[in-house]
Parts: C-alpha cells; sequence; structure tokens
C-alpha cells in the first residue's frame, strides 16, 4: 500500500507542477521540456533508488548520495507548495481581465525557489545531525518512594540504515551513556535493512550502559526487515525486547519494596503473529500489585489499547517523527489520537511521551522546526502543594503535574 502511494505521488506533483510552475512561465518550446524534464528528475527520487540502488527506500548508495536526493526532492516539493496558491491568484485575477505578466511570475517562482532549496537544506541537515538530549521532568503523587528522582533515557525510531551507519550510532551511545540513566528505553523503528546488512552499523548499541538496563518494543519497521533475525540480533546487543510474551521474566524493577513494572506491546503491523494482543492490560499480565506501570508501545495510542484501564502511569511510545515538519504534525495527529510530540496527559495522572525520533528515515530525512531528540525523564514523587510550588518554580510547560 504504502509503496504503491510513494510511487503514485511524485507522478502527481509533476503534473501540479508542469500546470502550476511550468506552463506560467511561458518560457520556449525547449525550455519548458528543460523545466519539465528538471521537476522529472528531482521527483524521482524513489525510482532512482530503486534502479541504481536496489530499493526505493533503502537503496545501496552512499548516505551523502541519499541525502542529496532528498534535498532536491524536497526542495521540488516546497516549490510546487509555494507556486501553487501564486498560480491560483494569478487565475482568479485573469477571470476579473487582470493578467499577471511571465516577467513577474518569473521573479516570483525564481525567488520561491531559492527559498525552497534553502529550507530543503536546513530541513535534511536538522534530519541527519546528532540528535540533541532534551530533559523533562513528570510528577506523580503516587510515585514509589524509592523511585523519586528516578531517570529513564528514551529514544525512538533510529531508522539505522544505509544514510544512518554506525558513527551516528556511536555518537548517539556517548551522549546517551553521558546521562548515566537508570533505564534506557526504545520504543521501536530500529532499523531499515537486513541483520546481514545493518548490523555492523548497529552494534555501537551494545555499549549502551543504564543500571537497570536497555528495553525495547517492535516498532512497525521491524515487521518489513526479518524481525525473527533482528530479535536474536537486538538480544546479543543487550536490547531486552518487552510484547506480550514477556510476564514479566525479569521485567520488574525492584528498589526494596517498592518496583517498577514494565509491560510492552508489538506494533500493529505484527497483527499477523499470534502473539499480538493490542490490549495494554495483557502487558502487565502478572505483574506485582501496587508496581508503578510503565508500557513501551511504539505508537502513541491510548484509548485504543486501554492504557488508563490498564493502570498504566507512563506510556513511552514514538513513531510520528514529531510530525517531521509544520503543516504534516495535523496530518499525523489525526491518526494518532491527536498525539505528535512531547508530553501528554491522556487521564488524571497518567502520562504519555511521545519521543519526535532519535534518527530519521531514509524515505524522507526532512525535518523543519523538529529536531531529532534524546530525551531524559525524570520522575518526581510530589505531594499536591509540593506540585503547585514545584510548577511556579519552575515555569516549564515540559514539566506536567497531576494527582490521582
Amino acid at each position: 500500500m504504502w509503496k504503491l502511494i510513494f510511487q503514485v505521488f511524485p507522478v502527481a506533483m509533476w503534473v501540479v507542477a508542469f500546470i502550476a510552475v511550468v506552463r506560467p512561465l511561458e518560457l520556449s518550446r525547449r525550455g519548458t521540456f528543460a523545466a519539465a524534464a528538471l521537476f522529472a528528475v528531482a521527483l524521482g527520487k524513489f525510482a532512482f533508488f530503486a534502479i541504481v540502488g536496489g530499493d526505493a527506500f533503502t537503496p545501496d548508495l552512499p548516505s551523502f548520495a541519499i541525502w542529496f536526493y532528498g534535498w532536491i526532492y524536497a526542495a521540488a516539493i516546497l516549490l510546487i507548495a509555494a507556486a501553487f496558491p501564486f498560480d491560483v491568484v494569478c487565475y482568479l485575477l485573469g477571470l476579473v481581465k487582470i493578467r499577471v505578466p511571465a516577467r513577474i511570475t518569473r521573479g516570483v517562482f525564481a525567488a520561491f525557489a531559492v527559498l525552497a532549496v534553502a529550507v530543503s537544506a536546513w530541513g535534511i541537515y536538522e534530519g541527519v545531525r546528532p540528535p540533541d538530549v532534551r530533559r523533562i521532568e513528570i510528577a506523580y503523587d503516587d510515585l514509589p518512594p524509592a523511585f523519586d528522582g528516578y531517570r529513564i533515557v528514551h529514544l525512538s525510531d533510529l531508522h539505522c540504515s544505509t544514510s544512518a551507519r554506525r558513527p551516528r550510532f556511536e555518537r548517539i551511545v556517548g551522549r546517551v551513556n553521558a546521562l548515566d540513566a537508570d533505564l534506557i528505553a526504545i520504543t521501536g523503528d530500529f532499523v531499515d535493512g537486513l541483520v546481514d546488512d545493518r548490523l555492523k552499523d548497529l552494534e555501537p548499541l551494545a555499549r549502551l550502559r543504564a543500571r537497570d538496563g536497555v528495553w525495547g518494543c517492535t516498532g512497525n519497521h521491524e515487521r518489513y526487515w526479518d524481525w525473527d533475525g533482528w530479535a536474536g540480533a537486538l538480544r546479543g546487543l543487550g536490547v531486552r525486547i518487552l510484547d506480550v510474551s514477556s510476564h514479566f521474566d525479569g521485567s520488574v524493577i525492584r528498589r526494596g519494596d517498592d518496583a517498577i513494572a514494565l509491560g510492552g506491546l508489538n506494533d500493529p503491523a505484527f497483527s499477523w503473529s499470534a502473539d499480538l494482543v493490542l490490549d495494554a492490560a495483557h502487558s502487565f499480565a502478572g505483574a506485582p500489585k501496587g508496581a508503578f506501570r510503565v508500557l513501551l508501545f511504539h505508537r502513541p495510542y491510548t484509548r485504543a489499547i486501554g492504557s488508563e484501564k490498564a493502570d498504566v502511569k507512563l506510556q513511552l511510545s514514538g513513531h510520528t517523527h514529531g510530525g517531521a515538519m509544520p503543516g504534516v504534525g495535523w496530518l499525523v495527529a489525526r491518526a494518532n489520537e491527536g498525539h505528535v510530540r512531547g508530553l501528554y496527559e491522556f487521564a488524571e495522572g497518567r502520562y504519555l511521551h511521545v519521543s519526535p525520533g532519535t534518527g530519521q528515515w531514509a524515505g524522507f530525512p526532512l525535518r523543519l522546526f523538529n529536531p531529532t531528540e534524546i530525551t531524559e525523564i525524570t520522575l518526581r514523587r510530589i505531594n499536591r502543594v509540593e506540585q503547585v510550588e514545584h510548577a511556579e518554580k519552575l515555569h516549564d510547560p515540559h514539566v506536567l503535574h497531576g494527582s490521582r
């Protein structure tokens, strides 16, 4: 389905480009052909990757080649998006006998082209540069006392591929280990590629260090790339995958009499598997009574999986890539229960953190005003009075406070 969409979309965009950009320029026949051909080349990224690189989404090409083609592809789309409204205005003016001269149209489109190229270049840089660390706090009045100050580093959507290779993950591991976390959670979409091709690039994950280990769950991309092979490979790298078959064998974190129970669900892309039960409560079957529940689930659904009913206190998710860019976030929100990026209180005293992604998919590496992120989450035990004082002191919209 998705491959068909990405094949049809460039063709549709080329038609729009010809109507909204090329024709209004009123070029010579040769100039029109050249401009149309230029758009065809720019929008033909996936076809080029499939033919030259062997795969439309994970081509066997150098990283810089993938980034370069992503740049001109995104620039073409941004130019079309900017030119189309201008073309509509010119058409409406034409209805009242006001004709916009071709030289003005060419000047406006030239400015649009420069802007599109610059914005696209910035967006590619934001997509491929190493992620920054962002720190947030979540306050609970029912957090077990022994876990006050407990720190979880949340990573998601690493997307190890031909455009995100070993050096990137070495930098990520270095930044994560410098945080000296209690626990590391990776919420799916580890890879785009087979084990034989990508394991060497992902090997730095074996050096991740946290007092209570490195935990993960599947994403939809694991379904596409031989999960049976990757399940064993990730275990070999020290990542313990949580799903409904875990049954709390080692997924309880204890501090004296206090406990955090970790649960996880497979991504819905695994619906063919008998292991998939989209029910948060099922993932905590056998959890110690009274344990503070933390759920790892790739997609930021809470209503669909009954997170409140399952007594989930903190859910960690990803999948959305933060919406990628302004405008797209609205569509992403509609497909993900309104969740795009950051911290949400999905019920009183219960929170969902949606990672914008620690990596970026090679198929569309552009990000605008939406950088990749390593998130350090600190859990705090604060009573009702202290919550108000704490919020006033920090003046931080990313520090959410709730009580039962």
